[in-house]
């Protein structure tokens, strides 16, 4: 064990070594790169929401189709969104019927037994999505609608720029600085990023500058509409500031002295209990053969001093010489076991306190990449709750038609399953009379809202200021009922869920309405500093700051809920990161080292305490069994209790015990059988079986 305790902390040492004195000069820090990354994707969803927002407005007026082709075409136009619809054969791909500007219809997809969208580049460079539905009939609803890329954040210290490119490496849209011009070096990293994107997220590196290095996040515009994805992808393009890491030499130190502390350990280890035993144990073994002029060697281990003062009472006994008083000093070799253990624990107290928790300096840049991360996620949020209301109108628009018709609201019924099963940000939906009860079936899970008069407008509404959960949900009200949708609070937070660090959705109370972590519906948030920044951020833009705490500081950011239905319900996201928490040089050390610390004091636990308790706590009980042999008591046998060298002394002496009680002949009596266990194994023949006599035969009854 103490060589395996020795392995242990030598390969901990050198893993000091290298983790913590491996990184020598500057670095753009993962937490910028990460935040990035988050942006990169963001506004891939984004775009990819907008897709299967198209393709379900397109679906929804054409799944309750009563009227013909041109009423419905033009039905769509109404929708300004959409640039061209036209209707084709399904086969032959041949116009039946068009508005607008004309579809591209070699880009539509070869089979389209379900609703897609597809992309394609124009003539004059513009990037037009294309959402295709099958009609009954053979034929295909197609319509067009421009994508359009979000506009790069103008802050002079990102520099951050969003670029649109095909998987090819194309750039087909671009915002920002690199939208006015890009050098060969730059067209030769996006297109590098833009093949990578068919894969999984990631980034590119560019060369590194004094200050700076070209950070180039990227990934793939992926609809949920589309599993197959778009041939797209959004690459995001910034100045990454670059960071100093630990100076050379910061990991030698520690590690010099846990390989000191572990070779201490293991000679004192070695020095008081394992020779120590490992000789009392030999000469023990030739006093119980029956060698009684064997010297008994003293010891410098209390415990084993005992047995040894034992083993030389009972040969003197049997040599019929005086006995002679003997001490047993030395040292415990349970107080070397500590003090080994303890410098072990001090070794890792030590480096939690050099390490511990410094000072974190967090670059303006990264500052400015979670602000911009907070205000897209924030966007996200507004799109999902305001499109959730647009479904429900353009259903209601298009149910209108039919129930004007059938003279019957069962079409509208009909669509809701399909829209819940398409639409994962509501929890239900069912239809209220005027005084607000549910008339009819409720799809979904059964609804939170409690019945109050809807109101003659549609809109998205937060009905309760307090409670256990809060109650969301869109309405659009028809002739004679009104259609709800509630909003699934999970489906909000997961986008919440792109902000950084702790996101929550507050009120303009400061009540919380949802957050990603653990939270309490309603709680007001006390944080001066979360109060004052998501003040700042209702003024229109996202903000953020560096606020030093009392305890350590920390990336505040905060942007307002604004546009649409639901920017009237005065909503602001807000997010705090602590500074440890950031992906920065400083961090990584620290919990590298605090990582070591933990292992090294879980290793110093199971192999000392194994030690402590499987070795030391045994040879103790000999020694306390040799202290009664010494003080006269020939009566109380000494059990072995083990098998291993320990089992061995407490055997001799009792060997050694009984000889006193019944004589030298006792001396060599209780040994192993003879042989070994590498002689080989004698094969005996079978004994023959004993031949069978036949029976007697009956004889004649005289």
């Amino acid at each position: 064990m103490p060589v395996a305790l020795l392995v242990f902390f030598l390969g901990i040492a050198a893993a000091t070594v290298v983790l913590l004195d491996s990184r020598d000069g500057r670095e753009v820090p993962r937490a910028f790169v990460e935040s990035q990354q988050q942006i990169a994707a963001g506004t891939a969803r984004a775009i990819g929401a907008t897709a299967s927002q198209s393709l379900s407005d397109l679906r929804t007026v054409a799944a309750p189709r009563t009227s013909g082709t041109e009423q419905m075409l033009d039905a769509l136009m109404r929708n300004k969104k959409w640039r061209g619809v036209s209707v084709l054969a399904a086969k032959s791909r041949t116009l039946v019927a068009t508005r607008g500007e004309a579809v591209p219809i070699q880009a539509v997809p070869g089979d389209v037994s379900v609703p897609t969208v597809a992309s394609t580049v124009a003539a004059n460079g513009e990037v037009v999505l294309i959402a295709v539905s099958p009609l009954p009939g053979g034929q295909l609803l197609a319509a067009t609608t421009a994508i359009r890329l979000s506009d790069a954040d103008p802050d002079q210290v990102l520099r951050q720029s969003l670029l649109l490119v095909t998987l090819s490496g194309k750039v087909v849209a671009a915002s920002g600085p690199l939208a006015q011009g890009r050098d060969a070096s730059a067209e030769a990293l996006i297109a590098s990023a833009g093949k990578a994107a068919s894969g999984e997220p990631g980034f590119v590196l560019g060369t590194a500058g004094e200050q700076v290095q070209p950070t180039l996040t990227y990934a793939r515009v992926m609809p949920s509409a589309s599993p197959a994805g778009l041939d797209l992808a959004v690459v995001a393009v910034s100045d990454g500031p670059l960071v100093g890491t630990d100076p050379a030499g910061s990991g030698v130190v520690p590690a010099a002295a846990l390989a000191v502390l572990a070779l201490l350990g293991f000679v004192l280890v070695r020095r008081y209990m394992t020779k120590p035993v490992v000789s009392v144990r030999a000469d023990l073994l030739r006093l119980a053969a029956g060698r009684l002029d064997t010297r008994i060697r003293a010891s410098g281990t209390t415990e084993v001093a005992r047995i040894v003062a034992a083993g030389k009472a009972c040969q003197d006994q049997l040599n019929d010489d005086a006995e002679r008083e003997r001490k047993t000093p030395g040292t415990s070799a349970r107080i070397v076991c500590f003090a080994v253990a303890l410098s072990m624990f001090g070794w890792s107290a030590g480096m939690l306190v050099a390490f511990r928790t410094p000072q974190v300096e967090i670059p303006g840049a990264l500052v400015a990449s979670m602000r911009v991360q907070t205000g897209k996620a924030t966007e996200a949020l507004r799109r999902s709750v305001n499109d959730g209301l647009a479904d429900l109108e353009t259903l209601a628009a298009g149910a209108k038609e039919a129930a004007d018709i059938k003279g019957t609201d069962e079409p509208l019924r009909a669509s809701l399953p399909e829209l819940l099963v398409s639409q994962t940000r509501y929890r239900s939906l069912y239809l209220v009379d005027r005084e607000g009860s549910v008339t009819g079936e409720v799809i979904g899970r059964p609804p939170l809202r409690t019945a109050q008069p809807p109101a003659r407008d549609s809109g998205v509404r937060q009905q309760n200021q307090s409670g256990r959960v809060p109650v969301i949900f869109a309405e659009v009200p028809l002739e004679e009922t009104t259609l709800i949708g509630e909003y699934d609070l999970d489906h909000l937070r997961v986008l919440l869920s792109q902000v950084p660090g702790h996101a929550r959705v507050v009120d303009p109370g400061f009540r919380t309405i949802i957050a990603t972590d653990g939270f309490v519906a309603f709680e007001e948030v006390t944080a001066e500093s979360l109060r004052r920044n998501a003040g700042l951020a209702k003024n229109g833009s996202a903000v953020a700051e560096v606020h030093q705490g009392s305890e350590e500081p920390a990336v505040v950011a905060s942007a307002a809920v604004l546009g649409g239905s639901v920017g009237r319900l005065g909503w602001t996201v807000t997010t705090e990161k602590p500074a440890r928490e950031l992906a920065l040089p400083e961090n990584q050390t620290r919990r590298y080292a605090h990582l070591l610390a933990l292992v090294a004091a879980l290793v110093t636990l199971f192999g000392y305490g194994w030690i402590l308790f499987t070795v030391l706590g045994p040879l103790r009980r000999v020694a306390r069994a040799a202290d009664n042999l010494v003080a006269g008591d020939l009566k109380s046998v000494i059990y072995p209790q083990r098998h291993d060298e320990i089992g061995t002394i407490a055997s001799c002496l009792e060997i050694c015990r009984q000889a006193v009680v019944d004589g030298p002949d006792r001396l060599g009596d209780v040994r192993r059988p003879s042989g070994s266990a590498t002689e080989p194994t004698m094969l005996m023949e079978p004994v023959p079986a004993p031949r069978k006599r036949a029976p007697a035969r009956a004889g004649r009854r005289r």
